[in-house]
């Protein structure tokens, strides 16, 4: 298991986009965290109470795509390659192979979700002290806002892995990632009216308190939202497991 590990480590950082992809991320963080959200913030947005924990939920909300677009990477850069058959031959097992992608991407997803949740306030400050403008008293319920973000961060990474997993296509993978959270649902959306809070990715943007979906919070509580994430995930990841052990490696 431990070979299992280093090799989808080496797997992960070795593959370029994944520098391109962290790079976007922190060139983002800092201009809209630092400049939008600092330098630039409307001085009675200083006023307000939930500034800076708005701040933390809108980066988390706004870059956890990316940290899905890795998963995407390390699920298909090996079926774009051939490189598929020597990973599985490599190991005794398949399912250690699955089970190392998995812990991989949730380890990634949790300290890259800690970064930008901390650095994401600490720039805006930074961007608000150096323009000479200070943030009046601030109340962040850390605890909350901690298990919403990392909930988050961790589930959209999943999604996006599993999208790699049962696709095996990187364009194809891709395109449902950014497809399926906003055009399919926003179309069921308008069918299914306030159980469209039980659709997957409505019911991750519930837990972090997404301002379009704060209707839906009313529907349900963003713990029981999780769940429903949580159960989308499960029966996806089933299935994922079923075709990783039982499809050929080429097809």
């Amino acid at each position: 298991m431990i070979s299992a590990l280093k090799a989808e480590f080496r797997k992960m950082f070795t593959i370029r986009s994944t520098y391109v992809i962290i790079s976007v991320v922190f060139l983002l963080m800092i201009f809209f965290g630092f400049y939008v959200s600092g330098w630039k913030l409307d001085p009675h947005q200083l006023n307000s109470p939930g500034s800076l924990a708005g701040d933390i939920t809108g980066a988390v909300q706004a870059v956890s795509v990316f940290w899905a677009l890795i998963g995407i990477l390390l699920a298909t850069q090996e079926y774009r390659y051939n490189l598929i058959a020597y990973t599985l031959t490599s190991s005794n097992n398949r399912n250690k192979v699955l089970v190392a992608k998995l812990i991989l991407c949730s380890v990634m997803a949790v300290v890259f979700t800690l970064i930008v949740g901390t650095m994401s306030p600490l720039l805006s400050l930074l961007g608000a002290h150096l323009h000479g403008l200070h943030f009046g008293p601030q109340t962040i319920d850390y605890g909350n806002l901690l298990w919403k973000c990392l909930f988050y961060g961790w589930g959209y990474t999943m999604a996006g892995l599993l999208f790699g997993i049962l696709i095996r296509n990187q364009i194809g993978a891709i395109i449902v990632l950014f497809i399926a959270p906003d055009t399919v649902e926003a179309i069921l959306t308008l069918l299914l009216k306030h159980n469209a809070a039980y659709l997957p990715f409505t019911a991750l943007s519930i837990v972090i308190g997404q301002p379009m979906q704060t209707m839906l919070t009313n529907v349900i509580s963003q713990g029981r939202a999780a769940l429903v994430f949580t159960g989308y995930l499960v029966v996806g990841w089933i299935v994922g497991w079923i075709l990783f052990n039982r499809r050929d490696a080429m097809n």
